[in-house]
């Protein structure tokens, strides 16, 4: 109307954002979620980068630790490596939570030859480091709704050499 007042509509404004808000705080939370989860998967991704490549020069596995990645420091002790796969993937992927169990490692022949790489490998058998993660969304809605989220990540590469 024409001939209406401005104090009629004392209030109205905070109604207004008092529906609104809940949803603009759900959408933050949820662009604030997903930018984790693509951290999470990069650095989930980088570590599994990170294994397959100490994996395709180092083959040493201890079963027990400490798994270290001192890629800068040559292997000198069989029995006490300087950098493993499991420590480089551990390391690379602390932000995300990796721990020794996380990452596994298998050595196949590539698909059409016939090499032997179980028991004893040989170079251009194919590593394959797989790692998990699991990531859990902050936001309530979210995290009630989806859950935990498990995680892969899997790299190949041909092994270079032979160690030890």
């Amino acid at each position: 109307m024409i001939g209406r007042r401005r104090g009629d509509s004392k209030g109205q404004s905070l109604v207004e954002f008092a529906f609104i808000f809940p949803l603009i705080t759900l959408l933050a939370f949820g662009f604030i979620d997903i930018g984790r989860a693509v951290f999470t998967w990069n650095t989930l991704t980088n570590a599994t980068r990170e294994a397959v490549r100490v994996a395709a020069v180092n083959q040493i596995d201890p079963v027990s630790g400490p798994w270290q990645c001192n890629a800068n420091r040559p292997v000198e002790d069989i029995n006490a490596p300087g950098w493993t796969f499991r420590g480089c993937a551990m390391q690379a992927g602390k932000t995300a939570g990796v721990a020794h169990g996380d990452v596994t490692v298998t050595y196949a022949p590539p698909p059409g030859v016939t090499l032997t790489c179980s028991g004893r490998l040989t170079v251009g058998c194919i590593a394959t480091v797989t790692v998990v993660a699991h990531y859990v969304p902050i936001t309530p809605v979210a995290g009630s709704l989806i859950g935990p989220i498990t995680m892969t990540s899997t790299s190949s590469m041909p092994v270079e050499r032979l160690f030890p």
